[in-house]
């Protein structure tokens, strides 16, 4: 091997070397600037955690990805608890371009339009949530936006699709069910409906209640 091939080799060496001592002490550093922001964000005092968790994320080190993610979600956070429902819109539209199959993100997301009292554009959202997840933490979600809004006809559609998608939730999409019929006046189809509850979960106190009472309305 030629002197000057040795001497090449040595130097990236050296150059790799100090390249690693710079990353770990940037990496370092962008964690005792995460640590100072979360004391700030203990004590709600968010604009300091914004300002702390930006100067660490504009840190860069090739291995912190996860530091730079969890940052990334407390910043989310950081910007709804000041009402900056936009920004925190924005940093939750580059959490669901990372991962398009967290639920999370789709419902923090919701949360801020829904703060916004932009109904619509959170049914967007969960719906997308729903499509992207299957998560049936979104029909949940949409149907709490069309009773706050009395539309009993789309919350029962909404309900009927949970309880088709079955899983854990089933039950309480079925006692929904009831709900939405009692407070639509219809009282037949929601003793029907708390009837059929009953069957499956005879245990339930809250069914039996709810079908002692809807038998003195029919």
């Amino acid at each position: 091997m030629s002197r000057l091939l040795r001497g090449i080799i040595a130097a990236a060496v050296v150059l790799l070397l100090l390249s690693g001592i710079w990353q770990w002490r940037e990496y370092g550093r962008k964690q005792e600037l995460r640590d100072d922001a979360l004391l700030y964000f203990a004590e709600e005092d968010y604009s300091k955690t914004i300002q702390y968790l930006e100067s660490a994320l504009d840190r860069h080190c090739i291995f912190a990805g996860g530091l730079n993610h969890d940052m990334t979600c407390y910043l989310a956070e950081s910007y709804y608890q000041l009402e900056d429902y936009a920004q925190a819109e924005t940093i939750y539209d580059r959490l669901i371009a990372s991962d398009s199959r967290e639920p999370r993100y789709y419902e923090l997301k919701g949360r801020c339009a829904r703060e916004e009292g932009d109904h619509e554009r959170a049914l967007t959202i969960y719906s997308e949530g729903w499509e992207k997840t299957e998560d049936s933490v979104f029909l949940q979600l949409i149907c709490d936006i069309y009773l706050e809004q009395e539309d009993y006809e789309n919350a029962l559609a909404f309900t009927e699709q949970g309880i088709a998608a079955g899983g854990e939730s089933k039950q309480t999409f079925m006692f929904q069910k009831v709900v939405i019929y009692e407070r639509s006046l219809d009282y037949e189809a929601a003793y029907e409906a708390v009837q059929e509850y009953c069957e499956l979960f005879p245990e339930d106190e809250a069914g039996q209640r709810e079908m002692t009472f809807l038998s003195t309305r029919i």
